[in-house]
C-alpha cells in the first residue's frame, strides 16, 4: 500500500482511538488481513502503525485494580522467626547428618 493508502485504511482506528488514546493492534491487523487478503505478521501492525506516529507503550508498572494499601498492609505482616526454623529442626527424631 502507498502512504496515502495506509492513511485512508488506518483513519477509522486513528478517529477512535481519539478519545481514548488507545489502539488495538490486534483489531487492526485482522482488518489489515482482510483488507489485504494473505495473512499479516503482527510485526507488520506495529511497523504500519510506527510509520504514522504510533509506537507500542511500555505496560503500567502496576495492575490499575491493585489495592496498594492491602499490598503495603501485608508488607507490615511478621513472618515466621528463624528461631522457629531452629526449634523445629531440633525436635527431628533423626539427625540431618547423613556423613557416615
Amino acid at each position: 500500500m502507498t502512504n496515502d493508502e495506509e492513511q485512508a485504511f488506518l483513519a477509522p482506528f486513528f478517529e477512535s482511538a481519539r478519545c481514548s488514546g488507545v489502539l488495538v493492534v490486534g483489531v487492526i491487523r485482522n482488518a489489515l488481513e482482510q483488507h489485504l487478503g494473505p495473512k499479516v505478521a503482527l510485526a507488520s501492525a506495529y511497523n504500519l502503525l510506527h510509520r504514522h506516529g504510533w509506537r507500542k507503550l511500555v505496560p503500567y508498572k502496576r495492575h490499575v485494580q491493585a489495592d496498594i494499601q492491602a499490598q503495603e498492609d501485608w508488607k507490615k505482616t511478621p513472618q515466621p522467626s528463624c528461631a522457629h526454623r531452629k526449634r523445629v529442626e531440633q525436635t527431628r527424631p533423626y539427625p540431618a547428618d547423613v556423613s557416615r
